[in-house]
């Protein structure tokens, strides 16, 4: 028996209390579900029948690798193997499945099967189909499933069609908040609670306190010109200069320089323009980063046709972007509400695409998180930026 949970804790409970046929640990970042998912799993797994066929899932694999497998290594005298591109694992000896669930056809790869035990890390991004099938296959019996998951749209089909109704199904949820890890430093808690401030802001109220609440209004509702908009940089060298690309057909193509001084970015230069050939924008790129070597030139990874014309122009550190809309929203927000990120008065449309930035009301009805897709092109260009400088353990 694996119990090395304080006892009193949200982790201990769901530890100790996870007995139903789905057991579902949702809430705020670094608040202790996954450690007391991941111990609970291990207990199940070493406890179950040996004929049960055993499955972890994760949006992909090495998200799963990343946020569980790496983390059962710090179990001490934890017996765990596996191999990716076997898409197995094994805990002293007992195989475990691994699949990922990137997108709706996912479900497929798990039909057919007979399963005793299921693992789900980072449940909300998981399509229902799969979710479904899973639970579908889910037929030896005392068959189990563990998920854990961040909060999200209250529309989400976790929230609506399970979370909602424990009492009417064989379920089981813990809420779990920040304040809930015992192990956190008191001086952490306070950094996250002032990274995804203010309170009434949507990534506090997710990351924080662990609610589903809709995406709606202003996307930087806490944007304050008098206290993210600058003059200009400080003075002193660069350390560091990323160039963020939005690329448009139909649309205005954006550049934006940003730059690091200190511990500090500053958005200190910005590029819209309509109707250019792909030969011309490569030739404005050149000209906008003025002679400067950036670390990274982040292009809209969908515009193929422009990241080789810069190529062959001979323009070095080019990259396809990271997209993932609501990371890099959350990214910025951060930036924003601790002072990481300065928009300096050589961009004024910047500013304005920034304050008229709105959640899209008719995708939050459908539970989802989406911004309107309208006079954007400049933020696109910062959230391609942001989701590298403002990456946890990435940046330049």
């Amino acid at each position: 028996m694996i119990e090395p949970l304080p006892s009193g804790t949200k982790a201990r409970d769901f530890f100790d209390e996870s007995t139903a046929r789905v057991n579902l640990a949702h809430g705020a970042v670094r608040s202790s579900k996954t450690v007391a998912a991941n111990l609970r799993w291990i207990e199940a797994v070493l406890s179950a029948p040996s004929e049960y066929n055993v499955l972890m899932v994760g949006k992909t694999l090495g998200s799963l690798e990343r946020n569980v497998l790496h983390a059962f290594n710090q179990v001490p005298g934890l017996q765990l193997q596996y191999k990716r591109s076997l898409k197995k694992a094994w805990l002293f000896g007992r195989e475990i499945w691994l699949e990922g669930a990137t997108d709706e056809s996912a479900y497929q790869k798990i039909a057919g099967e007979t399963l005793g035990l299921i693992y789900i890390d980072e449940g909300s991004l998981v399509p229902e189909s799969f979710f479904n099938m899973a639970l579908s296959r889910l037929s030896e019996p005392g068959a189990q499933l563990f998920l854990t998951t961040n909060p999200g749209n209250p529309g989400h089909y976790l929230k609506k069609k399970w979370i909602d109704r424990e009492g009417e199904l064989d379920l089981k949820t813990w809420h779990f908040q920040l304040t809930d890890n015992p192990w956190l430093d008191p001086k952490y808690v306070e950094e996250l609670k002032r990274q995804f401030g203010p309170p009434s802001s949507l990534f506090y109220q997710r990351y924080i306190l662990g609610k589903w609440v809709m995406a709606e209004g202003a996307v930087f509702g806490h944007f304050d010109r008098s206290l993210h908009v600058v003059r200009s940089p400080p003075a002193g060298p660069m350390k560091a200069l990323v160039v963020g690309v939005d690329y448009g057909q139909t649309h205005p193509t954006a550049f934006l320089k940003l730059g690091k001084w200190g511990d500090t970015w500053y958005v200190y230069g910005e590029y819209r323009e309509s109707d250019r050939t792909n030969a011309r924008l490569s030739k404005d790129l050149q000209g906008f980063m003025g002679g400067k070597y950036p670390s990274a030139i982040l292009v809209d990874p969908s515009a193929r046709g422009f990241i080789n014309q810069l190529k062959a122009d001979g323009v070095a550190r080019v990259k396809g972007a990271d997209n993932s809309v609501l990371d890099s929203i959350s990214r910025i927000s951060s930036a924003l509400a601790v002072g990481n990120l300065k928009i300096t008065a050589a961009c004024p449309r910047l500013v304005e695409e920034i304050e008229g930035y709105r959640w899209d009301q008719k995708a939050t009805d459908r539970g989802e998180d989406k911004p309107i897709k309208e006079a954007d092109d400049l933020i696109d260009a910062l959230r391609y930026a942001a989701n590298l400088i403002f990456k946890r353990g990435g940046g330049t």
